[in-house]
């Protein structure tokens, strides 16, 4: 079978370039985003959570209000990497489910927040509950004196960064 266009260079390295050891923190953190950030694992939490629309963009908005409470929308846009057009659709769209409003900024007349409504927040407790047992299947085997220090070392990490430009 042919492949196209494929270079016979003997030389080409196909080693990872992070190395080869375990205990790599930066592999093991990419590890466990790339996991937990899968398109795969989303929509096995969308299906399991019965979320009310195959839509990726109203579940990570969902996702995020859940986790952080109500924000601006250029602010779910940096969080999600989308421009503020396709935003402005998906927080159009969730208000047409009933899933979020659209509130005045308390501390800013003109500014504008997305709130998860009541319905919004039962769905975004199905959400965390499922999150949460992802992690528990993924630590079944950790102790409780290890469990407790991966929180605290993971809280310290995330202090550090919460609120740090990507």
């Amino acid at each position: 079978m042919a492949r196209g266009d494929v270079d016979t260079d003997a030389s080409a390295d196909l080693r990872p370039v992070v190395g080869e050891d375990p205990l790599d923190l930066r592999l093991s953190l990419a590890t466990v985003i790339h996991w937990a950030d899968s398109t795969a694992v989303r929509r096995d939490v969308m299906a399991r959570v019965d979320f009310p629309s195959d839509d990726m963009g109203m579940f990570l908005v969902v996702n995020q209000l859940s986790y952080n409470g109500a924000m601006r929308p250029v602010e779910l846009s940096a969080a999600l990497g989308m421009t503020a057009t396709n935003m402005s659709k998906i927080v159009g769209r969730l208000v047409q489910a009933g899933l979020v409003v659209r509130v005045a900024a308390p501390d800013d007349d003109r500014g504008v927040l997305v709130a998860l409504t009541a319905e919004g927040r039962r769905v975004g407790g199905r959400i965390m509950a499922t999150a949460e047992q992802n992690l528990r299947d993924a630590l079944a085997d950790w102790s409780p004196a290890e469990m407790d220090q991966l929180r605290r070392m993971m809280a310290r990490l995330a202090r550090g960064r919460r609120g740090a430009s990507a």
